[in-house]
């Protein structure tokens, strides 16, 4: 099988790839980049194809290159650049996503895992989070990756492609290397401030709850879905840990292993006193039942997480 990820040497392409290279072995895995991007050490196993989604001919370009079996689309401009930037991410998230499908579908690939992003769901209340659950975003970086759904449901309606939207909550983990520009992300953001100054300073009271999952399941997700295609049912699903947690107990967390895997001094944690403008201050129920019943498992383990982004970390100093 020959599987095409975009943005494969980013944060969650490069992990995807990595595990699908050691478990799938009769996959042959392809990553795109950007023309002007560096490529890391790792994506040395992987062949390397350029692709820009602004550029229709860039994308046609990669599908001369075999007969793809699937495409697993991560590429798209991040929630940081999305709010500074709303129109390049119309552009790259929206429209690129329709240009993808349509050259992909032309070129006669069949399967299609699109990652989209919990935060279509919008300003939830308390409650549970279901894929029936109505959809209101109004970040640019949701609003767009909303869009792009439609166009991935259009082309299983009118088209005969099998697609797949994963809406994913927050991942976590070590990145395939330092270069990735993931580090405003909660969990490797307290790892590389408990690395580099020995104490973790939360900008909030860190009361906020946000569900979080493990890379290596979200990896573990894509090969599931790649091996078991009669389990994508109406292609939607929802892609969280069944882990709710506040961000002061991420920082605890962080510090502890820091402290008691790697024997160093474990760091201070100073938060910023209440109230907090925003947030969700309970648990989060973001409900994966729809995924278990595919035969899905959790099996991630958060302080091996945990250490790997901080052996990372430690590369850096």
């Amino acid at each position: 099988m020959n599987v095409l990820i975009t943005g494969g040497t980013g944060y969650l392409g490069g992990r995807i790839a990595n595990h699908l290279k050691n478990t799938c072995p009769d996959t042959k895995v392809y990553l795109t980049a950007l023309e002007s991007q560096t490529l890391p050490v790792w994506s040395e196993n992987f062949e390397i194809l350029k692709m820009d989604l602004l550029e229709a001919k860039s994308i046609a370009a990669c599908f001369k290159v075999c007969d793809f079996d699937a495409v697993v689309h991560l590429a798209a401009v991040n929630e940081i650049d999305s709010i500074k930037n709303p129109e390049l991410a119309i552009d790259v998230n929206a429209k690129g996503a329709f240009d993808l499908l349509r050259i992909a579908s032309s070129r006669g690939v069949k399967r299609f895992i699109y990652f989209s992003t919990f935060h279509v769901y919008g300003d939830t209340a308390p409650g549970v989070i279901n894929e029936d659950s109505p959809t209101r975003p109004c970040h640019p970086y949701a609003i767009t990756h909303r869009a792009a759904e439609d166009y991935v449901r259009y082309f299983a309606r009118y088209r005969d492609m099998q697609t797949l939207v994963l809406r994913l909550s927050n991942g976590y983990g070590y990145p395939m290397d330092a270069c990735v520009d993931r580090w405003t992300l909660v969990f490797n953001d307290l790892c590389r401030q408990a690395v580099t100054t020995g104490k973790i300073v939360l900008t909030s009271s860190g009361r906020q709850h946000r569900d979080f999952i493990a890379l290596s399941d979200v990896a573990r997700a894509v090969e599931h879905f790649l091996i078991a295609e009669d389990k994508w049912g109406d292609g939607l699903y929802n892609l969280g840990g069944n882990c709710s947690m506040s961000i002061l107990q991420v920082a605890e967390r962080v510090a502890g292993v820091y402290a008691e895997e790697l024997s160093r001094p474990r760091p201070v944690i100073q938060t910023a006193p209440p109230p907090d403008a925003c947030g969700v201050f309970e648990p989060v129920r973001y409900d994966i039942s729809k995924l278990l019943e595919t035969g899905f498992t959790l099996n991630g383990d958060m302080d091996t997480e945990i250490r790997g982004t901080l052996e990372l970390c430690l590369t850096l100093v």
